[in-house]
């Protein structure tokens, strides 16, 4: 199959543009070229990923932020989009497992304090991005952001070793690597920082409400990513796992995919709410966490839906979050549906079809 059709997902959570989100990104990317731009094998790389609007992915999930704070996540997420990217591309970081793992060691170690990479663009970057975050993390979030960034970091050198070797994880390794490639333990702390809180104390409470919003994330950008993952030969997502280790055809596996996104939004609901009706749920740092919550979950998916990194260089997001995509169109968009739907049992893979995982495994 060249083209799925993608339904409209639910998109129960709010979802709102930072003030300054124009200024925010603008200032982003001029920081992006001055301490990335080394990381680009030119010019016109580098134009190419600010085309992208990585740039927004902070002012989207950090929308009640201080406007500095705003700043500091926005540059997180835009470094660690540029290391995904390396980590994607078989001419960058992508060409050797372990290469790119002497590369994140250095980073680690200039995290540390030491000197393991500080000629690298990552390092420098990584470092000047400390100076401004760490010290409004409390010593608890400093220890946790270490380990955030190794998890990360760890995540993506596993997934370049199963490209290399051309090798589609099962169901639960996939989403295990994916819980730390996709950066879901900064992703949370990013978030705290935002809302000017500490949550660490409180980790057990939320167990429930991370397990389903993390999954949520990850099962969105999954299937936005299609596109872009598809013609990169990536395999550690979601789709590919259902299209070539569950036999299921393209259309199947996104419709199942898209129930286990139904299905994780409304838990993260009901999880966040029995927590705001419980007894902590009257705790001030709690709820602004949980309202920043809400709006990281729905400001991601915004994001997934305009960013020309997953439909094409040259995209421009018109509002649609349904419809038909090409997976073979250099720039591509929703198309309404027309005609009768594609043949679900078509498999890319062309393997034998199995039954649809169960619900329970998502």
């Amino acid at each position: 199959m060249t083209e799925f059709y993608l339904p409209e997902l639910p998109r129960l959570l709010p979802v709102a543009y930072h003030p300054k989100a124009a200024q925010i990104e603008f200032r982003s990317n001029g920081w992006v070229r001055r301490l990335l731009g080394g990381c680009f094998v030119g010019e016109d790389d580098l134009l190419s990923f600010l085309r992208q609007r990585n740039g927004l992915y902070g002012p989207l999930t950090v929308p009640d932020a201080d406007e500095r704070r705003a700043l500091d996540v926005t540059d997180w997420y835009q470094y660690v989009t540029v290391i995904d990217s390396a980590v994607s591309d078989r001419s960058a970081l992508g060409a050797d497992e372990s290469g790119a793992r002497a590369v994140f060691a250095g980073i680690m170690t200039d995290f540390h304090g030491g000197r393991g990479g500080e000629r690298l663009p990552y390092a420098r970057a990584g470092q000047e991005l400390w100076r401004r975050i760490g010290p409004g993390l409390s010593p608890a979030q400093v220890r946790r952001f270490a380990d955030a960034l190794e998890a990360f970091l760890h995540g993506c050198a596993t997934e370049i070793g199963f490209k290399l070797t051309d090798r589609v994880p099962d169901y639960e390794t996939c989403m295990a690597v994916r819980l730390d490639s996709f950066g879901c333990d900064f992703i949370r702390l990013m978030t705290e920082y935002a809302a000017e809180v500490d949550m660490t104390a409180h980790d057990g409470l939320l167990g429930d409400v991370h397990t389903h919003a993390m999954r949520q994330m990850i099962i969105v950008n999954d299937l936005l990513s299609w596109r872009k993952e598809h013609a990169q030969g990536d395999k550690m997502t979601l789709v590919r796992v259902l299209i070539e280790r569950e036999g299921l055809g393209l259309q199947q596996s996104v419709d199942q995919l898209c129930g286990w996104v139904e299905h994780h939004e409304k838990a993260y609901l009901a999880a966040r709410d029995r927590l705001l009706d419980g007894p902590h749920g009257s705790r001030p740092d709690l709820r602004a966490y949980l309202r920043a919550l809400d709006h990281c979950i729905g400001g991601s998916q915004e994001f997934e839906y305009l960013t020309p990194r997953y439909f094409g260089d040259g995209y421009v997001w018109d509002g649609s979050t349904s419809g038909w995509l090409s997976l073979t169109a250099p720039v591509t968009r929703f198309r309404p549906h027309r005609g009768p739907a594609p043949d679900a049992d078509a498999s890319l893979a062309g393997g034998t079809r199995r039954s649809a995982p169960s619900m329970t495994r998502s």
